[in-house]
């Protein structure tokens, strides 16, 4: 029987790699993140991370996200696949090195989406596995495509679809910045944090963003918030925070609240 008051996190691919040379893991973060969540220990746990500068690369090149568009397409889907895949095994191996008893979960593999949207996804394996303590380990991933053949499938887009299934409780995106800001806070010394979005002042709040650094083809800032919004109005408490500094992973998984940026 599934377990109730599920923890959804995400570690930003931007934070656990480094976007501007591709295949390259920040393993100290990674390691260090691990230990955070190990620390805390909340349980039931779902742990969801980006690519970085893993698969991003070859999707821009094979332009994955617009679908089955030529010849070369299936080729780039494979590919973009492998890519994703191998920062899933760094992130799973530090996981299981941390003492978490965590497995890879590839949404490519059960995941049917339309016009990207996650349409099918079996949850009964994973179910299975939280009611035994494991924690699964999904990442952004292609997935087939009923409508373009083939599709890109954020994590966000996959921790949408697994708070309404799963009924979870808060979901954590975890970036290498404090959370939403009125400007890029790393080129702008005026930017200021943005404490709470919500329906009603997300309109001004989307002038203010803008695509992730490095390549991103999943559409950056813009698309986590409009991703966590959904998520929000499904009575699941939602937070950005800064997971670049040690420990703030694991205050917000103890139950602090108001690290970031909230979401409602």
């Amino acid at each position: 029987m599934l377990m109730k008051g599920i923890t959804l996190v995400k570690l930003g691919g931007s934070l656990i790699t480094d976007k501007s040379k591709p295949f390259t893991a920040r393993n100290d973060v990674i390691s260090r993140l691990c230990r955070e969540i190990k620390e805390a220990q909340p349980m039931p746990l779902v742990v969801g991370h980006g690519g970085g500068s893993f698969p991003h690369q070859s999707a821009a090149r094979y332009e994955t996200q617009k679908g089955a568009i030529n010849e070369n397409s299936w080729e780039g889907f494979c590919a973009v696949q492998n890519d994703a895949a191998k920062l899933n095994r760094i992130v799973v191996n530090a996981m299981l090195e941390a003492g978490i008893h965590a497995v890879s979960f590839q949404p490519s593999a059960s995941c049917i989406t339309e016009n990207g949207r996650i349409k099918e996804w079996d949850m009964k394996a994973l179910e299975r596995m939280l009611d035994a303590g494991v924690v699964p380990v999904p990442y952004g991933d292609v997935a087939v495509d009923k409508k373009q053949g083939m599709s890109i499938i954020s994590t966000e887009e996959i921790l949408l679809y697994l708070a309404e299934k799963l009924k979870a409780k808060r979901v954590l995106f975890c970036g290498k910045t404090d959370g939403v800001f009125t400007a890029d806070p790393g080129k702008d010394g005026n930017a200021t944090l943005i404490k709470e979005i919500t329906k009603k002042n997300f309109s001004e709040v989307r002038g203010y963003l803008t695509g992730s650094d490095g390549t991103d083809v999943t559409g950056g800032m813009l698309h986590k918030v409009e991703r966590a919004l959904e998520i929000a109005r499904k009575g699941v408490t939602v937070e950005i925070i800064n997971g670049a500094k040690d420990g703030m992973l694991k205050r917000a998984l103890m139950g602090e609240a108001g690290l970031g940026t909230v979401i409602r």
